[in-house]
C-alpha cells in the first residue's frame, strides 16, 4: 500500500523519504517485452483487496484453518492501466504483486482489536478477545474470526479509513468493522472480537 500512500501524499513520519522513487512495470510492444520504471504519479497502482468467506465461527462448514478466499476486488489509484498503455505505445502492460492473505487478515483483526481497546469496547466481551491468539500467530484460525462483509462496496467520503465496533445482540457478539481506503469503494471486513457478556 506504500505506492498509494506516496501517490496520495499521505502523512508519514519520514515524509516518504525511504519510499521507492519508481515502480517496475512490464511493457509489451508486439512481441517485444521490456521492464520500465515509473514514478507513483505515472504508475497504474492496482490495489487488490481479498474477498473472504464470512467468518467460519458463523459458518464453520468445511473450514479447517487459515482463511477462505472467495475472490479479489481490485481498485485503481492513479492513472488507469489503459491510459498508461496508450501513453507508452504498449499492446499490453503487466505488474506483479505478492499477497499474503493470512497476514492481511491478521492485520485487519489487529486494527479492529486496537480500535475496540481504544474505544473501551472490549469490556463488553466475556474474557479475552477470541481473535487474540490468531492476531499473535499462536493459532492458525484467523478465518474463524475474520471475513468480508456481504454488503455492496460503498465509498465513504471524508475519511481515509472507516473503523467501527458493533454489538450484535442477535448473535451475542462484539464485531469490529474495518474498511481501508473507504473513499474508494473498497471491501469492508468484519472481525469477531468476542462473545458479549
Amino acid at each position: 500500500m506504500w505506492a498509494v500512500r506516496v501517490y496520495r501524499d499521505l502523512k508519514s513520519r519520514t515524509k516518504h523519504k525511504d519510499s521507492p522513487k519508481t515502480y517496475p512495470l512490464t511493457v509489451f510492444r508486439g512481441e517485444r517485452q521490456e521492464e520500465i520504471k515509473l514514478s507513483a504519479k505515472e504508475y497504474p497502482i492496482l490495489l487488490s483487496f481479498p474477498i473472504f468467506s464470512p467468518p467460519a465461527f458463523l459458518n464453520p462448514e468445511g473450514y479447517t484453518s487459515g482463511i477462505r478466499l472467495k475472490g479479489v476486488a481490485t481498485v485503481c489509484f492513479g492513472p488507469r492501466p489503459e491510459d498508461v498503455a496508450t501513453k507508452l505505445c504498449a499492446t499490453k502492460i503487466q505488474l506483479t504483486q505478492d499477497y499474503e492473505y493470512v497476514t492481511f487478515a491478521r492485520m485487519l483483526a489487529k486494527i479492529a482489536y486496537a480500535f475496540a481497546a481504544a474505544e473501551s469496547q472490549l469490556r463488553f466481551i466475556e474474557g479475552s478477545a477470541t481473535v487474540l491468539p490468531a492476531i499473535l500467530g499462536k493459532a492458525d484460525d484467523i478465518g474463524k474470526w475474520v471475513g468480508t462483509l456481504t454488503q455492496p462496496l460503498q465509498s465513504y467520503g471524508g475519511s481515509l479509513h472507516r473503523i467501527l465496533v458493533h454489538k450484535d445482540k442477535e448473535k451475542g457478539l462484539l464485531i469490529g468493522e474495518v474498511q481501508l481506503f473507504s473513499d474508494s469503494q473498497t471491501p469492508s471486513y468484519g472481525v469477531i472480537l468476542g462473545k458479549l457478556r
